[in-house]
């Protein structure tokens, strides 16, 4: 008590003693905060340096080169032209808005195709089958096999005079006459997006098979009982159980396939008369065809521009159905 004033239980004493606690409680919890923060740093400088060097500093360096006149016949001369490798792109190069629509064409369809018989399958070999788990061994074949192997099977099965797609479609009557599918500017394309359809469905089951492993089955045996049908349950159930699985893989096969480069490269190099002809397969040419680093570097630059915007557009567009 000081004299004059009374000071209720548990209140701080005017004489400091409670400011002076509290100073300490704070030196404290800031000697903490210090000793965390040096720790975390501790921990992730591994991971830091690892990322500055694999992905940092390539990436400064192709933003870089993007801005000079680079080739790599005279790898020692670097002019620094600004933006014209840009303005190129845009104003005066006719090939490359074509390699964005193909790119675009490829990559949406192959996504839709590989999406919608990956889950079919799926659906097909969770439901108790016979000889269940050899189907779904045999179902994955496509996808073990690499893309350079993929690209010559297809070269020969889309073969314009003695390949077996050909032969099929004349057998049972849906050509008159086989089709030069790579000579042909129309039907190239979509020969190439069927065998990447089949080559990446399995992936698609695969993750979707996984996710349906572990969707509730008291809901669906409920759903029954109520008398929902089966779409009724795959709408209501299925579909909102596999929601975040979707957006996941469809996001991985978007990029995935935005930076296909070994079926088309091998199968088509582009052609015929650029019909084929992607970002990836674009910039290839550019660097070690034509030897224009800059230029290729340019392209390249504007590819991951567009893939990050669509990444973030993606998780955007997650962050707000979870909310939802």
């Amino acid at each position: 008590m000081i004299e004059g004033r009374n000071v209720p239980d548990g209140q701080p004493s005017p004489s400091g003693n409670g400011t002076h606690d509290r100073r300490i409680g704070r030196v404290a919890l800031s000697r903490r905060t210090r000793s965390d923060y040096l720790y975390a740093f501790a921990f992730l400088t591994p991971c830091l340096v690892i990322l500055g060097v694999i992905v940092f500093y390539p990436l400064a360096k192709v933003l870089a080169l993007s801005l000079h006149n680079a080739s790599l016949l005279m790898a020692g001369r670097q002019q620094f032209v600004g933006l014209e490798n840009f303005i190129e792109l845009f104003t005066r190069d006719s090939v490359f808005p074509i390699a964005i629509v193909n790119t675009l064409e490829f990559t949406v369809f192959s996504v839709a195709g590989g999406f919608i018989v990956g889950f079919a399958l799926a659906l097909v070999l969770n439901e108790r089958i016979p000889l269940r788990n050899f189907f779904r061994g045999v179902a994955l074949i496509p996808w073990v096999i690499p893309g350079v192997i993929v690209a010559l099977l297809t070269l020969y099965m889309f073969n314009g005079e003695v390949g077996i797609v050909n032969y099929t479609l004349h057998s049972v009557g849906i050509i008159r006459k086989f089709i030069p599918w790579f000579a042909n500017e129309q039907a190239a394309m979509w020969a190439l997006i069927v065998v990447n359809v089949w080559n990446q469905a399995p992936f698609y089951m695969l993750m979707l098979l996984a996710g349906l492993q572990t969707r509730p089955e008291e809901l669906v045996e409920a759903a029954k009982m109520d008398g929902a049908g089966t779409l009724i349950r795959f709408w209501h159930i299925t579909l909102p159980h596999l929601r975040e699985i979707i957006m996941i893989i469809t996001a991985l096969m978007v990029i995935w396939n935005f930076n296909n480069f070994d079926l088309i490269w091998t199968a088509t190099e582009g052609g015929p008369v650029d019909a084929t002809m992607t970002l990836s397969v674009y910039t290839y040419r550019q660097a070690f065809l034509s030897f224009r680093m800059g230029y290729a570097t340019a392209i390249a630059v504007i590819w991951l521009l567009g893939l990050l915007a669509f990444s973030v557009f993606y998780v955007r567009v997650m962050e707000g159905r979870r909310r939802a």
